[in-house]
């Protein structure tokens, strides 16, 4: 395996890391804030909460999306 090889899998390696980590506090963010919204706005419903963790899981993706079309730039850059 060539240098270039191992530095593309340990990118695309951190790039799923760094998804994970992201969605996981953007939707856990979106639980905690949807619940205290949910609390204050609608007694015993879960509206907000369930939306706001949808948004995190949405923003997750969309930096995923950013990150993987930003290596793919720069893999063409280099040919």
């Amino acid at each position: 395996m060539s240098k270039n090889n191992n530095k593309t899998a340990i990118y695309i390696f951190n790039m799923v890391i760094q998804f994970f980590y992201e969605t996981f506090f953007a939707m856990a963010l979106g639980y905690f804030l949807g619940k205290w919204f949910d609390r204050l706005l609608f007694d015993s419903k879960v509206i907000l909460t369930y939306i706001l963790i949808i948004f995190g899981v949405l923003a997750g993706l969309r930096n995923l999306i950013k990150r993987a079309l930003k290596f793919d730039e720069g893999d063409n850059d280099e040919k």
